[in-house]
């Protein structure tokens, strides 16, 4: 203060959030010019006023300051969820966390596969709830998690979920062989797929007669690699 009418004893900070009328207050040492104020909210506004004091009483409060606090981190995404679309793709939804502590920036969605130790990540925005992970491996199981971050930095990750792909159309049967064991019947013989993308139902051998249009169809299990046309 410019007079100090006595000896100074130190000063009161007052504070309160913009828009409301509790205020606390804060007191500073005599031979203080600078003051923290901790245990405020994350990106809050508040306004501040001092009064200095002596013996003789306190000083009236000096003009209003307004000052915002910064962003903090905020908690993490809510009821994450996750299904599987098509061979190579899942949708991922979530609710908005309960704390955004500031003006939250946008989602980071963490998958993998599940044993794997290579983690990939994608990201949202702010007013997603919803997003689709593409370019995945037919009939595979992912750990899915998710954070939400601001200015102030990225939340805790929610709970693991765990999603499989659906199940894509295999490769074409390997090493493929025909020959005829008898008058009426030939003998078919082949290798698995190299890539099933999922459990292997079983495999359709179609034949016809050469230059017919008439096309025939049998079946063989999933175990078969051998098959008799008669």
């Amino acid at each position: 203060p410019t007079e100090t009418n006595g000896d100074l004893l130190g000063y009161y900070i007052y504070y309160q959030v913009v828009g409301t009328t509790d205020t606390s207050r804060a007191e500073a040492g005599p031979n203080d010019a600078t003051y923290i104020i901790s245990g405020l909210r994350p990106a809050t506004e508040y306004v501040i006023t001092l009064t200095a004091y002596t013996e003789g009483g306190e000083s009236e409060r000096s003009g209003e300051v307004l000052v915002q606090t910064l962003s903090g981190v905020p908690s993490a995404p809510l009821s994450v969820t996750a299904e599987g679309q098509a061979p190579d793709t899942v949708v991922v939804t979530w609710q908005i966390p309960t704390e955004t502590n500031g003006d939250l920036l946008g989602y980071y969605i963490y998958y993998q596969v599940v044993g794997s130790t290579e983690t990939l990540r994608s990201e949202a925005g702010p007013d997603q709830t919803t997003y689709s992970i593409s370019g995945l491996r037919p009939a595979t199981e992912y750990v899915i998690t998710l954070t939400a971050y601001t200015e102030g930095g990225e939340s805790e990750r929610s709970g693991d979920v765990l999603v499989q792909t659906l199940s894509g159309a295999p490769s074409a049967p390997l090493s493929v062989t025909a020959e005829g064991k008898a008058a009426d019947a030939i003998t078919v013989t082949w290798q698995a797929p190299t890539n099933t993308n999922g459990d292997l139902l079983g495999y359709y051998i179609y034949y016809q007669v050469f230059e017919s249009t008439e096309t025939l169809r049998a079946e063989a299990g999933p175990s078969d690699t051998t098959f008799n046309i008669s």
